[in-house]
């Protein structure tokens, strides 16, 4: 049985995809994306030629610099060249690189080339995934990645049929022909192509220095040094006990405990983590706060399934395992579905990870939607098996201890199930980092009620406001550590009291339900820590405001504790922060306070809690007059000033986030001076690019079926205005009822095309290639009467 082949759900499409490769494109010489003659030994020559040979070393982007090297290279050796850039993305997971993004740059690529093309769709759906994470080499030298692959490709063409098919069925072969290749720098992409093409045989570790230290680690299992590296890391992987399991499929993890800290060094976030872990665990007693009513919930549900009454489930209303609002939706359906004992059964029997995935195939979205609602309510009803073993899972702590940490999250692909087993990957690492520092945790359930604790509870109120900011700050991201403080009071023992009462939503969730990347949220969030203020900047249309305010919602936990404010040419000093107005009543004028203070007070009565301030159109007033010596609290958070009109210190309180949106195709609007550009993070909204580009392919794809030919419409006109602030957005596009061609006629003239005129003011004649029915024409290949529309 093979140890070195991933076998969750989410990586079954890669090595489908990878399979389809090998028996398509290397062994015959068919395109990967369509039947014609396109992996070919003349195709591989041409892109060594203009690729390999002719290295592009100056400036620019990978695909910019790219499309430039094939600008005299043949149709077929184009699609040749996005299908390999396709397998060089494949095994990249989605923190290095998100699916859209990956499909975006293979798309641009087969865009070099005359004529429509497109990935299919099981093609596409492999790229939402991967394998691993293959570090900052394959990013900042994606040329050298590609040019190896290149080389290969061409150097098994080369060989006669017989050998070529030798070496991509046999592992020894294959080395062989890899090892007469000079990898230049490219180890990465030999390590990949090693497990893409043989994944029962060679490990998915494509780190040299990674590999090194694993086999110095366990030199007795890698044998003798005159073997291969490749074959003596395989070798390792196949004499140690697996520590991963997708129901009767084992393998080994390096990466993950007990083995990971055996070859590498614990960082810095852990050792946090840890400090943090002992520090609650002398201030709250976890057994009595936190255990003990997860042990008599799961007693009860454990009675109730033995008793064959499983479908009385009351017990998960009186407890904060899972939202009431989403126990009461599925206590309903359950009641009424038809063979409701034998749905419980299939998350009760052989339970696990993959059972839940069994049990949320019957639960339809009507009645339980969303991630976070249904792995919290699949999880807590796993405790009737075993809460020990398989504790409650919550999306809100969960994703703050995986940030954290910088624990590995789930893909987005992933099922409800593989979702889980992660999460009890990083229970087995937590407990695992304990015993090392000689502080062990019992089991999984008390590693997860420590992590509740961490994650969710109020400082104890024996700690001094040194230590309890410290503790807030480290849950920000800060890195702070505990600082020691005088003895304390006894800790407050309400359990769980901290727990949100809003619908639980996972960032996954959220990455969904707004067609983007989890990746990309994940970096956003990591600016608000490092800077606490963000600008979303792009052009209208691309949805910076509905997603600072969506995101604003989650990172709050409520739309209670989030301000919105919009800017406008008059808008002043006295509006936004402090100033006087008249009074309501009789003569004369209050002194008021603006939304920045108010929402400011706030958060500095609440600091336990998270605000957010959303500012949209920001540059549409004078900021610079707006802000005032806000400028200075923006930057120094922990210092304060007088106001202007209010004579007392003003602070602006660390758990108070600013999320502000910026139009940039209006060239009336106000430039921002650089001192406030110094004190923000600049995320870019542009229809061309991440986090935009694929945004309404996604949309389409799920809501829309047979109008994806929109999207490349779209693309179409943006590539012929060549402006990202004048690009189209997809925000034009969305409807909650079905579109049809005449409604898309309607928004096509009567939105699109007003803005557009404005832009090309002049030069009107460059607008006759950008009506809807020209552009439908050159995107699907119709006639013109086939794309009338009506």
């Amino acid at each position: 049985m093979t140890r070195t082949r991933i076998p969750y759900p989410s990586a079954q499409p890669v090595y489908a995809a990878a399979a389809l490769w090998r028996d398509r494109c290397l062994l015959e010489d068919l395109g990967l994306f369509d039947d014609n003659r396109i992996s070919t030994l003349g195709n591989a020559e041409v892109l060594v030629r203009d690729f390999v040979e002719q290295p592009d070393l100056g400036e620019g982007t990978f695909l910019g610099k790219l499309r430039g090297q094939l600008a005299d290279a043949s149709p077929g050796a184009v699609q040749m060249a996005a299908e390999l850039l396709y397998v060089h993305l494949l095994i990249a997971r989605s923190s290095t690189i998100g699916g859209a993004k990956k499909m975006q740059q293979v798309r641009t690529v087969l865009g070099f080339a005359d004529g429509h093309h497109e990935v299919p769709g099981r093609l596409a759906h492999a790229l939402e995934s991967g394998l691993i994470n293959p570090g900052q080499g394959y990013n900042n030298y994606r040329w050298r990645q590609y040019a190896y692959l290149i080389k290969t490709v061409a150097a098994l063409k080369r060989l006669p049929e017989a050998e070529r098919r030798r070496a991509l069925t046999e592992p020894q072969a294959f080395i062989e022909l890899l090892d007469g290749l000079v990898d230049n720098g490219a180890a990465i992409q030999r390590f990949s192509l090693e497990h893409l093409l043989f994944p029962d045989v060679f490990a998915p570790v494509v780190s040299r220095d990674h590999r090194q230290q694993i086999v110095k680690t366990w030199p007795v299992l890698a044998g003798g040094a005159d073997e291969h590296p490749s074959f003596r890391i395989a070798a390792v992987a196949n004499g140690l006990a697996p520590n991963g399991r997708w129901e009767s499929e084992e393998f080994v993890n390096f990466y993950r405990a007990p083995l990971l800290w055996e070859w590498q060094e614990e960082n810095s976030r852990w050792n946090s983590l840890i400090q943090w872990g002992e520090r609650i665990r002398e201030s709250v007693d976890l057994a009595v706060n936190e255990q003990q009513y997860k042990l008599e919930g799961a007693a009860a549900l454990r009675a109730a399934r033995e008793s064959g009454l499983g479908t009385d489930l009351q017990v998960l209303r009186r407890s904060n395992l899972v939202d009431w609002r989403v126990v009461d939706s599925f206590l309903t359906w359950l009641d009424e579905a038809e063979d409701n004992q034998r749905i419980l059964a299939d998350l009760w029997t052989e339970a696990g990870p993959a059972s839940i995935d069994r049990f949320l195939d019957q639960v339809p979205t009507t009645a339980v939607s969303g991630i976070g609602a249904r792995l919290s309510l699949a999880s807590a009803l796993l405790g009737a098996v075993d809460v020990v073993a398989y504790p409650p899972w919550r999306a809100t702590p969960v994703d703050l201890a995986y940030r954290l940490t910088g624990h590995t999250k789930p893909e987005p692909s992933a099922t409800e199930g593989e979702r889980y087993e992660v999460f009890l990957v990083f229970l087995d690492q937590v407990i695992d980092a304990f015993r090392r520092h000689g502080k062990p945790l019992a089991d999984r359930l008390e590693a997860q009620s420590l992590l509740w604790t961490l994650m969710t509870y109020d400082p104890p109120v024996g700690w001094t406001e040194a230590e309890a900011d410290a503790f807030r700050g480290w849950r920000r991201g800060s890195g702070a550590l505990p600082v020691r403080s005088a003895p304390e009071a006894p800790a407050d023992t309400t359990a769980g009291s901290s727990v949100p009462e809003a619908v639980e939503q996972s960032l996954s969730d959220l990455a969904g339900e707004l067609y983007l990347d989890e990746l990309f949220l994940e970096r956003v969030i990591q600016l608000l820590n490092e800077k606490k203020q963000v600008i979303f900047q792009g052009s209208p249309g691309t949805g910076k405001t509905y997603i600072g305010r969506k995101l604003a919602d989650w990172i709050a936990g409520s739309a209670e504790r989030v301000h919105l404010v919009q800017f406008h040419p008059t808008y002043s000093y006295e509006d936004f922060v402090d100033g006087y107005r008249p009074r309501q009543e009789g003569s004369g004028f209050d002194l008021r306070k603006g939304p920045l203070l108010r929402i400011a007070e706030e958060a500095a009565a609440h600091p336990d809690l998270q605000f957010v301030l959303v500012i949209d159109e920001l540059n549409r007033a004078n900021v610079a007059q707006v802000f005032g010596e806000l400028y200075f609290l923006l930057e120094y958070r922990k210092e304060s000033v007088q106001l202007l009109y209010r004579q007392q210190p003003v602070q602006l309180p660390s758990n108070l986030l600013l999320i502000a949106t910026m139009n940039t195709a209006d060239r009336s609007i106000a430039l921002l001076d650089s001192a406030l550009r110094r004190r923000f993070y600049f995320v870019d909204f542009t229809p061309q690019t991440d986090p935009v580009a694929g945004v309404l392919r996604k949309y389409l794809r799920e809501h829309q079926p047979g109008f994806e030919w929109l999207a490349d419409a779209v693309a179409k006109a943006n590539e012929k205005i060549n402006d990202p602030d004048a690009a189209i957005g997809p925000s034009h596009f969305f409807r909650p009822t079905a579109i049809d061609d005449n409604w898309l006629e309607l928004v096509w003239d009567h939105a699109v095309l007003p803005t557009l005129r404005d832009h090309f003011h002049g030069r009107e004649g460059e607008l006759a290639g950008l009506s809807l029915a020209q552009l439908r024409a050159e995107v699907t290949g119709s006639t013109d009467e086939d794309t009338q529309l009506p």
